[in-house]
């Protein structure tokens, strides 16, 4: 390719010390200057820096190693600097503390802005708030890339899979080994690693292995080369196995820049990571142990999984002294021919698959689709931001803001609208508006000055029942959006419950200063009015999911001949949708697991379990079906929502807690049975005048039963009769957006 970019680039990363990730950033800035680019570095510094200098790089000394307050107050004013100073239009951090600055500084410089993922960090709290993988992100393996989907929720889109190129014009067989007297030792087995706690797991079977070999191989010498927060451990451990053994033959190096040289000296290299690579290029027998598995000889056979696991072997068993000593006897035992046939393999998989030029050209292709496409951040105004629960996985509330913002760009296609996510990234790919992080109060706050409408819902937000934190959150934004001058309009709310007197002064005064308030039923009109909102104009309408539009039926279909269950009104089945719940009583799994039999017993139907929150939803819905005498199915994945929806409207009716899986069904004029876990399920049964539900607190598996048979009996007229309530609350539902236009257009004449 043409790889040649007129473009500065900064590469950010915590330091220049000895390690993979470090590495790799030599060689990919080292190839990138040579192919054109103007390239700087920010980093703490270290033994690599030289080497970086030497090949026209500018480093500049960047405290991004920790989390100090004061480091990294430091590190976001030097990097400003730089960025300012040198003009950089394209920014690639390569770890977590260079990536959380960059990322607040994209904001603020409009950068464009790129990250490498060499690892697997934790999602504990505060930590996975300080990740930002940027616009794109390049992850050294596919493990790497799924763990970031599964983790972090970055769209598999924006990840691109790379190498860890390896220069093989210095690892080669032809390195000269470094300087000294080594005469006297042979085999000589060498790990070398960073000798931190989470990676110095083969040096420390290295030296419990010792005296098993030296029996074997009385000249063995074990080389340990690195250093890290685990070195003075190693080498305690060291000292004392060469005192029993009373011979030298553990030997530490500490931290060398020459790995090549090293390398070369080598019969049998053990390890992990790039350093496996390396020492394939050098030509070099490799035994794969880890930290986080181990693989033992690397052959052609379990190439993939190395590959896959980027060499590191997370998941492959756990690495011990006994598989370790039986491999290395293994590789040892073998004639000279045998070994030098072992090294060839891997320098001709390395020559192949691995090279520098390969990485760099990976990197540079994702910085050329980054440049071209429209840059994410600042944007200018926003012509309506939508306040809500969203970026949870939670299918009602996701297909509710699918419903929202379908029907206001059905208004006005042009419609600029930024939408407030756990998940900003993936509310972006899956909706086509602007996103940004629900709790980046300055972001917020900054966007609310250019913005002209604020909608708050749909949902339940207004209430305390989840917490007061909760409500305090909402309310906040709707008391800036007024301070700053944004009209305010609750869009399709359910209001309550609101328990704490202090909530409720709290909630009365805020909503009595928006514009406009619609509501999805007349019980939140009736305790607005017992709470004393009187000044806002009040209209009820209906829950935005009645206005979605017919789901793909095909795709049901196909998802649910998966589970065995055909779509076929002479085999029909039924759909159960429970969430665990803190006031779900004792014996309640039991009562619909009787329930689910009596079906299947009585009128031969199939039953389907639907997690619709899978981290609520999953545990209970299997438990419930172990306690059930007959087979029922359970929908792990579903492919989208909206297969979700035709499953529930194929089926002979539907059982739910959650509300939008009642409105989903009535939408599409399926019977329900609501199973009332919170008022507004009641609610919603009023409001369509259907009767069959209960509380889960009063749950009877007869009852069901009971419901069950009279929606059966008398089918044709309870869908006739859901059918007419859905289509009244679809008109409803689409009077909200009309009614949200009409203000923003007020405003845009005033």
């Amino acid at each position: 390719m043409n790889a040649k970019m007129d473009i500065k680039i900064l590469v950010a990363i915590m330091s220049m010390e000895i390690g993979g990730a470090e590495t790799h950033v030599l060689e990919l800035c080292k190839s990138l200057q040579k192919k054109g680019m103007k390239v700087y570095v920010a980093s703490n510094g270290g033994a690599y820096e030289p080497e970086l200098v030497a090949c026209g790089v500018v480093h500049y000394k960047v405290p991004l190693h920790n989390k100090r307050p004061f480091n990294i107050i430091g590190a976001y004013r030097t990097l400003k600097k730089i960025i300012i100073e040198n003009d950089i239009r394209l920014v690639h951090a390569h770890a977590r503390i260079p990536a959380f600055l960059c990322g607040f500084l994209q904001r603020k410089l409009n950068f464009r802005f790129v990250t490498t993922a060499h690892w697997v960090f934790t999602t504990k709290f505060p930590y996975n708030l300080l990740s930002n993988w940027g616009e794109k992100s390049l992850a050294v393996s596919e493990d790497i890339k799924d763990y970031l989907v599964r983790h972090y929720r970055v769209p598999k889109d924006d990840i691109y899979v790379t190498i860890n190129g390896v220069d093989t014009d210095k690892f080669s067989p032809s390195a000269t080994m470094v300087d000294g007297d080594f005469s006297g030792e042979s085999p000589r087995i060498m790990s070398i690693s960073r000798l931190d706690k989470d990676r110095s797991l083969a040096a420390h079977l290295l030296i419990e292995a010792a005296p098993i070999l030296i029996k074997l191989y009385p000249n063995v010498a074990i080389y340990l080369v690195g250093s890290g927060n685990d070195y003075d451990n190693i080498q305690l451990k060291a000292e004392a196995m060469n005192a029993r053994l009373n011979k030298d033959v553990i030997k530490m190096t500490g931290p060398q820049v020459d790995i090549h040289r090293w390398l070369a000296m080598t019969d049998i290299f053990v390890g992990a990571s790039r350093a496996v690579l390396e020492a394939m290029a050098v030509s070099k027998p490799v035994v794969a142990s880890g930290n986080e598995g181990y693989m033992g000889l690397i052959n052609e056979e379990n190439l993939p999984i190395s590959i896959a696991t980027n060499f590191c072997y997370r998941g492959c068993g756990e690495a011990t002294v006994e598989k370790l000593t039986t491999d290395l006897i293994t590789i040892l035992d073998k004639s000279p021919q045998e070994r030098e046939n072992m090294g060839k393999f891997g320098r001709e998989f390395v020559l192949a698959n691995y090279s520098v030029d390969r990485m760099a050209d990976d990197a540079i292709s994702l910085y050329h689709e980054v440049l071209a496409s429209p840059s994410p951040v600042r944007i200018r105004k926003t012509d309506i931001m939508i306040s809500g629960y969203y970026g949870y996985n939670n299918s009602g509330d996701d297909l509710l803001l699918k419903s929202i913002v379908r029907d206001l760009k059905n208004r006005q296609a042009d419609l600029s609208i930024t939408v407030l996510s756990k998940r900003p990234k993936e509310t972006r790919a899956q909706y086509g508006v602007n996103a940004i992080y629900r709790f980046n109060f300055i972001a917020i706050w900054r966007l609310l000055k250019r913005t002209r409408l604020l909608l708050t819902g749909g949902g339940s937000v207004i209430q305390d029942l989840t917490s007061t934190h909760s409500l305090i959150y909402y309310l906040w934004i709707i008391k800036t959006a007024r301070r700053l001058g944004v009209k305010n309009m609750l869009y399709a709310n359910g209001i309550g419950p609101i328990r704490n007197a202090n909530n409720i002064e709290r909630m009365r005064r805020e909503l009595n200063e928006v514009e406009l308030i619609t509501l999805r039923e007349e019980t939140s009109g009736t305790l607005l009015a017992d709470l004393q909102v009187q000044k806002p104009k009040i209209i009820v309408t209906a829950d935005p999911a009645f206005s979605l539009p017919t789901p793909d039926f095909d795709s049901a279909k196909a998802e649910l001949k998966a589970l065995g269950i055909e779509a076929d009104p002479t085999l029909p089945f039924i759909c159960i949708a429970i969430r665990s719940w803190r006031h779900n009583p004792p014996g309640f799994e039991q009562h619909v697991a009787r329930f689910a039999d009596y079906i299947v017993e009585k009128y031969n139907y199939a039953v389907l379990f639907m997690p619709m929150r899978p981290s609520d939803d999953t545990e209970i819905s299997k438990k419930t079906i172990s306690l059930m005498k007959h087979s029922a199915a359970f929908l792990e994945n579903p492919r989208s929502m909206d297969s979700v929806r035709g499953i529930v409207g194929l089926s002979a009716f539907t059982v739910a807690m959650r509300l939008h899986t009642l409105i989903y069904a009535i939408n599409l004029g399926v019977p329900v049975i609501g199973l009332a876990y919170d008022p507004k399920v009641e609610w919603l049964m009023e409001t369509v005048d259907q009767h069959f539900y209960t509380t889960v607190e009063e749950i009877e598996a007869e009852m069901l039963m009971d419901f069950a048979n009279k929606i059966i009996e008398d089918k044709e007229n309870v869908s006739a009769q859901i059918r007419e309530a859905g289509q009244k609350a679809q008109i409803l539902a689409e009077k909200n957006a009309d009614l949200c236009m009409e203000l923003l257009n007020e405003y845009k004449n005033v």
